[in-house]
């Protein structure tokens, strides 16, 4: 069964790095991306996780087996 994994904040530090790793042919292939597996990185422009309807349509397009939840946002808040 193919997985689908849905990065949020895929343009973000970890996001970033989260790529970096499973397209880098050099490291160990336990890191690397699988043939299995389409990843996708979703940015905030692709969608505003805080707006239940983008929310969903991002789910709808991508129909993701898989979410790693990065995103994060990025203001002081104190």
């Amino acid at each position: 069964m193919s997985k689908v994994i849905l990065v949020t904040g895929g343009s973000g530090l970890v996001g970033q790095a989260l790529q970096h790793v499973l397209n880098d042919t050099e490291s160990d292939p336990a890191f690397r991306a699988q043939p299995d597996e389409t990843w996708h990185f979703a940015t905030s422009k692709e969608a505003d996780l805080r707006c239940p309807e983008q929310t969903r349509q991002l789910f709808e397009k991508y129909k993701p087996t898989h979410v790693i939840h990065l995103a994060a946002l990025g203001t002081m808040l104190c």
